[in-house]
């Protein structure tokens, strides 16, 4: 449902016009003696004192004053009910938007967040990069990932792994390119000394001759 600004802007003009008048009216009541059917709106002009501008009916006017009344109820409640509507919005934008911020500022997005890029469009876009870099386990191949560590502390694990590896005689390859690899042992120790990584075995009886493949975060 759209609403028409303009339409409504000028329906509370006219209301607001409509109780102004009104009001003026009921201060003419007000000073008149209620002796008749009628009562007098009046005026002061400079030199001729005070004149009758109109006779209205009291009755009918109570009954338009009314309807004036009626009117401006119904169009505070809209606008109520409008305010409260958009404060439901506005609460859990602010909800997702609280929930979110962290997109802006996390690294690993870099990749797939060009700028003013919407941060649902972000996190799909990073779901579907990290998708496509999944690694098929060939035959006689352990696949080894390391989650929830980034720099060093995946180093360090990484590391672990492969001296472990490299000392029963199983030979390690990198899907990312062998960029661990260019790490020394000493770094390997210093940053597995540091992050004190834990490794956790999942593939049982592993063939001396397999190879074991890196999955890149």
């Amino acid at each position: 449902m759209t609403t028409d600004f303009t339409e409504l802007a000028q329906s509370h003009e006219l209301l607001i016009a409509n109780g102004q008048q009104t009001a003026d009216l009921l201060r003419h009541l007000a000073n008149n003696e209620i002796d008749s059917d009628h009562f007098a709106v009046t005026s002061e002009c400079e030199g001729y004192g005070t004149e009758v501008d109109a006779e209205l009916s009291i009755t009918e006017f109570a009954l338009r004053a009314a309807g004036y009344v009626d009117a401006l109820l119904e169009a505070l409640e809209k606008a109520q009910q409008r305010i409260a509507e958009a404060e439901s919005f506005r609460t859990a934008y602010m909800e997702w938007s609280d929930k979110t911020d962290w997109v802006n500022t996390d690294r690993r997005f870099g990749v797939v967040k060009p700028l003013g890029k919407h941060r649902a469009d972000v996190l799909k876009a990073y779901i579907e990069h990290l998708e496509s870099r999944t690694v098929t386990v060939k035959q006689g191949e352990v696949l080894v990932t390391v989650a929830g560590f980034t720099g060093c502390g995946k180093s360090a694990i990484a590391g672990e792994i492969e001296i472990a590896m490299k000392a029963i005689g199983v030979p390690v390859t990198w899907a990312n390119g062998d960029a661990e690899k260019r790490m020394t042992g000493a770094d390997w120790l210093t940053a597995i000394e540091m992050y004190k990584p834990t490794v956790r075995i999942v593939e049982g009886n592993i063939p001396r001759a397999a190879g074991i493949k890196w999955e890149a975060e």
